[in-house]
């Protein structure tokens, strides 16, 4: 497995990705940049990182609370330097001052009657520590977790948390450790009611699920079943603890006192491994027994425990408890202003500064984690969660530090609104791709037949068409379109740029076309090493924001999206209305959108039945789906009120907007077709808002201030957001080499489509049903004799 330079990164950046990816973790490098993450860190000061190339990154991940007093804080290096005059890691053999003056101020900083004290490098070790003394004292071999909960990836951590990883390594032991609900009593009591469970394992908090929180007396009624059946309760403060609540321990704030806490992360300051398990007399006797039962060379380090000392003083001191008070209800003020804007920001799940930011889904999630990366925070999504974000303030942060979270948090949502088709659809073009710089090559020659000499061309888009702006030497800004080889005749292409003259006459505004010095509408031009032609057209350059781009959405995404989706209502009807009533010169030819075209054989965009992405099950259903859309178009027929001329690729990538005005752009799909699949192209993209309903409303709405529109053919309208879900996915078979999300896309849009289907098929007669599985079984048949 090799790694390849990206050439967007500096030379520095992929010699230090390459070594990793050869030496350490391929797979981790891969995903990281996969998902658009190039960080490297370089200095880091505060709560503030600088990559290697010197981008600054807020740090709100603070690699799970390690850094809640803030990197390289002041006193803490000091206290560092100060102890490596006297102390190194020191044996651990032997006892030391530094080890008794930890061990003695954890047990006072902890809830319930703690004796003992196991010093550890990691979270991981001392959960392997808890099972075991939890096993000693109990006699017991059963461990009951959360299935939600994370341990650490060490044996027995491992096992009692993350199963996946653990099956992977085959490290599992379901007999041993059994999973229980979050926020589930009853499974909970039924997991101990044998009387034959060492010990409950509780993330206070699960981190790793994205903060979900307990329910009222949740920890309480677990505690309680502890007490009755004998068996011991940890509390896992590893990534809770230490000051993050505002109280000493998340599990003070929920009125309970476990036999063990599990404590790291924060309790190494940022400077030295340190974690401790700090357990009840019960729990720690076997430390009498066996002195030498769990040895640890790193674990309780002489110059790690002095440094401890201090993080744990800091951490739990009064100012700190009320600065964690002070700022996480500053920061929920702020966060809480947002949330109605943004409609794909579900919620917030917060205790302190323990926040998790839930999103609408994972896509989402994933999304919002690369649009704070861009703009200036670095925050990760939970891993058994992905639609949240772990969203983790320091304790010693101060309204600045806030204020410039909200700010760079705000900016980084309304990055999404206005990146979000672009994410989907696998980001930025490589002009080093050679297909692109032999179109560009080409491009160049087809602009002499304009008598156009030395323009600068920039890329904009290369999918079906390649999409260049050109300016030229007197700064004159046209657009040049590369066409797709082979997919319109002559006489298609020239149909369509004549349509758009018309339509510029009447009133719906399309970018003027510019013919060749020939007089032509447009040329015909061949690269010399390249023995197919490739039809170019200019147009003028028309300015303006993609209709999706929503600038700073002050007033919510829901109000913009609603406003423009009433004028693009408008504005189909009265491209509907000029196509309809248009006399079409002679010649006028264009393909069709119809029953055959949208649901056929040979659909246009493909056998959208096909796509590898589509699992067996899903195929049947999609192929039912098909049969009955297809029968439903022929009901409908294609009368003029329905059926005539549309765009075709109704997107906000070809609808621009310019001081409030709609203009189209890109008509190369455009042909026969249903209104309604006009509406379904617009609104598709929208399917997944909660407020999908309010902007079909407006669409509607604006629709029928120029146009019919009957409540009739609105409630047939899911059927072509089927349709048009049909359509991505033969496009999108198609496009599997140029599009990076491509599968992925398809993947979802299928899934998608299937939760629908039975609806559809539920509007069926028993009649229709048989006859149309009688028709499908033959066809299976007929294709296996093929």
């Amino acid at each position: 497995m090799s790694f390849t330079p990206d050439k967007n990164l500096s030379t520095k950046k992929n010699d230090i990705f390459s070594s990793i990816h050869r030496h350490l973790y391929p797979g981790r490098v891969e995903r990281m940049l996969e998902g658009g993450i190039d960080f490297i860190p370089d200095r880091r000061e505060g709560y503030r990182y600088w990559d290697i190339d010197g981008r600054e990154l807020l740090d709100l991940h603070l690699n799970g609370g390690t850094f809640n007093l803030g990197h390289k804080n002041p006193e803490l290096v000091q206290t560092l330097i100060e102890n490596l005059e006297h102390y190194d890691i020191g044996n651990h053999h032997f006892s030391s001052a530094p080890k008794a003056e930890l061990a003695q101020a954890l047990i006072e900083a902890t809830p319930g009657d703690m004796q003992y004290v196991v010093f550890t490098p990691s979270g991981s070790e001392a959960n392997d520590v808890a099972i075991k003394s939890a096993r000693y004292a109990t006699g017991r071999k059963k461990i009951v977790a959360l299935d939600a909960g994370y341990h650490g990836r060490s044996g027995l951590s491992g096992a009692a948390g993350d199963d996946e990883t653990a099956a992977f390594f085959l490290s599992d032991i379901p007999q041993d450790f059994i999973k229980v609900p979050f926020n589930d009593v009853a499974a909970m009591a039924a997991a101990l009611k044998n009387n034959d469970v060492a010990l409950v394992m509780m993330e206070t908090i699960p981190a790793t699920n994205g903060f979900p929180l307990p329910e009222n007396d949740y920890l309480k009624k677990v505690k309680k079943l502890c007490e009755e059946h004998g068996t011991l309760y940890l509390a896992d403060e590893v990534q809770t603890g230490l000051g993050r609540t505002g109280h000493r321990w998340a599990i003070e704030a929920y009125g309970v006192e476990p036999d063990i806490i599990i404590t790291g992360k924060g309790l190494s300051g940022g400077l030295y491994p340190m974690a401790a398990a700090i357990m009840n007399r019960r729990c720690g006797d076997w430390l009498i027994e066996n002195g030498w039962g769990h040895v640890s060379t790193f674990g309780g380090s002489d110059l790690g425990c002095k440094v401890a000392l201090k993080a744990l003083q800091m951490s739990i001191c009064e100012a700190t408890l009320t600065n964690v008070t002070t700022q996480s209800n500053y920061i929920r003020q702020g966060l809480d202003a947002l949330l109605p804007r943004f409609p794909f920001f579900k919620g917030i799940r917060q205790n302190g500064l323990i926040i998790g930011l839930e999103f609408s889904d994972s896509t989402m999630g994933q999304a919002m984690m690369l649009a704070l990366y861009k703009n200036g925070i670095w925050a990760i999504t939970a891993g058994f969660d992905q639609a949240v974000i772990q969203f983790k303030l320091g304790i010693l942060v101060d309204k600045a530090y806030c204020d410039a979270v909200l700010e760079r948090f705000e900016n980084a949502c309304i990055w999404l609104v206005n990146s979000f088709n672009e994410l989907l659809t696998g980001g930025t073009i490589d002009e080093s791709d050679p297909v692109i710089i032999s179109t560009k090559e080409l491009a160049q020659k087809a602009l002499t037949q304009w008598n156009i000499e030395g323009a600068n061309l920039k890329l904009l888009k290369h999918r079906e068409n390649t999409v260049f702006k050109i300016t030229t030497t007197d700064k004159q800004s046209f657009a040049l379109r590369v066409h797709r080889s082979g997919y319109h005749t002559d006489a298609e292409l020239n149909s369509e740029l004549l349509w758009m003259a018309a339509l510029n006459e009447a009133g719906v505004q399309t970018p003027v076309v510019i013919p060749t010095v020939s007089g032509n509408n447009f040329a015909t031009t061949t690269n010399e090493n390249d023995s197919i032609s490739r039809q170019c057209s200019l147009l003028e350059w028309i300015d303006g924001d993609m209709f999706d781009q929503l600038g700073r959405v002050e007033r919510g995404v829901q109000k913009e999206l609603e406003e423009r989706y009433f004028e693009l209502g408008k504005l189909a009807a009265k491209m509907h209305n000029q196509g309809s009533d248009w006399d079409k010169p002679a010649g006028f030819t264009r393909h069709a959108w119809d029953a055959d075209g949208l649901l056929g054989a040979e659909p246009l965009w493909g056998k959208f039945w096909q796509h590898p992405a589509i699992n067996k099950p899903q195929r049947k259903q999609i192929l039912k789906a098909r049969f009955v859309l297809k029968e439903l178009l022929k009901q409908m027929g294609e009368t003029k009120q329905n059926y005539g001329l549309i765009h075709a690729d109704f997107l906000p990538e070809n609808i621009l907007v310019n001081n409030g005005e709609l203009k189209l752009i890109d008509f190369d799909d455009c042909g026969w077709g249903y209104y309604l699949f006009e509406m379904a192209t617009s609104l598709f993209p929208q399917i997944t808002q909660p407020f999908f309903d309010e902007l079909v409303a407006a669409y509607a709405a604006g629709y029928r201030t120029e146009r019919e529109l009957s409540d009739a053919d609105l409630e047939i309208f899911p059927a072509f957001l089927m349709i048009r879900g049909f359509t991505y996915l033969g496009w999108l078979q198609t496009r599997a080499d140029a599009m990076k999300n491509g599968d992925k896309l398809a993947a979802e849009i299928a899934k998608g489509l299937c939760d629908f289907i039975p609806d559809l098929l539920n509007e069926l007669s028993p009649t229709q049903r048989m006859g149309m599985e009688v028709i499908l079984y033959f066809q299976r048949i007929f294709a296996k004799i093929k």
